[in-house]
């Protein structure tokens, strides 16, 4: 709508002015467009944002109308990662700064866009500039998008795409393959598809993924195909009831080997957080480097493991400390294997197991133990094969004990500073290596 100024008056900004017959001036004439077009204006906005019929009876409903923001809204029309909103009345263009309130049709899968009915759409970005991630939109949320002049910012985000959780209502399954994967796919598959539809590359691409949700009851199963070319990974530390199963090969571990190792810092295959992850069938080999060790178990977490098997590394193969805890899972049919020696380093101890300050290692079934087997013997434990200190405890025993464990060097174990290492008696020799185990300063070997 434009100005329309008084009739008869060439100036298009011409103002109105009042008659007075007093003096002569005579009153502008208004066209009949001055009267009309506002009006119909106003009915137009009314009628638009469909909260009533335009009715003389109600003399507040453009300002019900406007407090309504129905202008930017509208339920989905288009599918997931291809939103398409109607807007009453539909732009004409993109115009920067422009907003739009979308009741969202579908969960998105990663990279999405936007359009407002009849244009084409736009990209749609995280606040940060980075694509959507899986579950940044969730089916019958209200999403709130910026126009930038470029692309549409997702401004009203999600409390998982903001750093808060999302709350699973489902199981949920993730795909890893390190020959197929790539971390741009969302992992919804196991084959590759039509983009992005496919399976992540790395482990710590499906940790990612995982750690933006409140488990809620249900458990994440991570997927992971064999492959020899898997790095590191930072497990997610994840609220809520429920588990992150991390599978890899269970009848063969050797085949989804995870390999860690640098020279400045330490390395570790896999890092625990939080309480919830469970890891089965992995081989784990930290020889990539001066700093390389299997499994860190840190303060205030809980790792769940079964079917390891833990190659040469320069370090230790497993780490427990500061109140972590390690669940060894399984029953008679699974098996943990050491196929390489634990080495050491300025920092960590050439053993199989170092666990310490208030740190705790125990078996899950008790009745029906997994099996324990070494491999590749001789081998040498040259710290220990388990150290033992600082009020933890190392409660484990194993059907058919430990294989090849006379076959081993080094000492079976060094227990102390109230330190408790609990076979259920199987007693002293119970361990791998060839010298005797020690206990001082108040450890305990039972």
């Amino acid at each position: 709508m434009q100005y329309n100024q008084p009739y008869g008056v060439s100036d298009p900004d011409a103002p109105y002015i009042n008659g007075n017959p007093s003096t002569g001036t005579m009153g502008s004439i208004p066209p009949a467009a001055s009267i009309e077009y506002p009006q119909r204006e106003i009915v137009n906005l009314i009628a638009d944002v469909s909260i009533a019929t335009p009715d003389n009876a109600d003399l507040r409903q453009l300002g019900k109308a406007i407090q309504s923001s129905r202008l930017n809204f509208s339920t989905d029309y288009g599918t997931a990662n291809a939103y398409v909103a109607r807007l009453q009345p539909a732009p004409d263009d993109y115009y920067t700064g422009m907003v739009c309130r979308l009741k969202v049709g579908a969960t998105n899968a990663g990279d999405s866009t936007l359009a407002l009915y009849p244009l084409s759409p736009k990209h749609v970005v995280r606040p940060d500039g980075k694509n959507l991630q899986q579950y940044d939109l969730l089916k019958d949320s209200v999403a709130t998008f910026t126009y930038d002049g470029a692309q549409w910012v997702l401004s009203g985000i999600n409390a998982g795409g903001s750093g808060g959780p999302i709350f699973l209502t489902a199981a949920l399954d993730y795909y890893v393959n390190g020959n197929t994967g790539d971390d741009a796919f969302d992992g919804s598959q196991a084959a590759v598809g039509v983009a992005p539809k496919g399976p992540f590359k790395t482990l710590q691409r499906a940790s990612d993924a995982v750690s933006k949700f409140n488990l809620n009851g249900f458990n994440v199963t991570v997927h992971v195909a064999d492959a020899t070319n898997y790095r590191q990974c930072i497990l997610p530390a994840v609220a809520g009831q429920g588990a992150v199963l991390w599978q890899g090969n269970k009848a063969n571990p050797g085949n989804c080997l995870v390999s860690c190792g640098r020279n400045d810092i330490q390395e570790v295959c896999f890092v625990a957080q939080g309480v919830a992850n469970q890891i089965s069938g992995f081989r784990l080999v930290g020889n990539l480097g001066t700093y390389g060790n299997g499994i860190a178990v840190p303060s205030s977490t809980q790792l769940i493991i079964d079917n390891i098997d833990w190659g040469s590394c320069n370090g230790t193969h497993m780490i427990i400390y500061n109140g972590g805890t390690v669940r060894l899972n399984g029953t008679t049919t699974d098996k943990f294997t050491v196929s390489g020696p634990p080495l050491g380093n300025t920092f960590s101890g050439a053993a199989w197991l170092a666990c310490f300050g208030g740190g705790r290692i125990d078996v899950v079934n008790i009745a029906t133990p997994p099996q324990f087997v070494v491999l590749n013997t001789p081998m040498n434990f040259a710290g220990a094969f388990i150290m033992c200190s600082d009020v933890a405890v190392a409660a484990m025993f194993f059907t058919g004990g430990i294989v090849s464990a006379s076959a081993c060097t080094g000492k079976k174990y060094d227990v102390k500073t109230n330190g408790i290492i609990n076979t259920a008696g199987q007693g002293i020799n119970y361990f791998p290596g060839n010298l005797a185990g020690t206990q001082t300063s108040g450890g305990q070997y039972i």
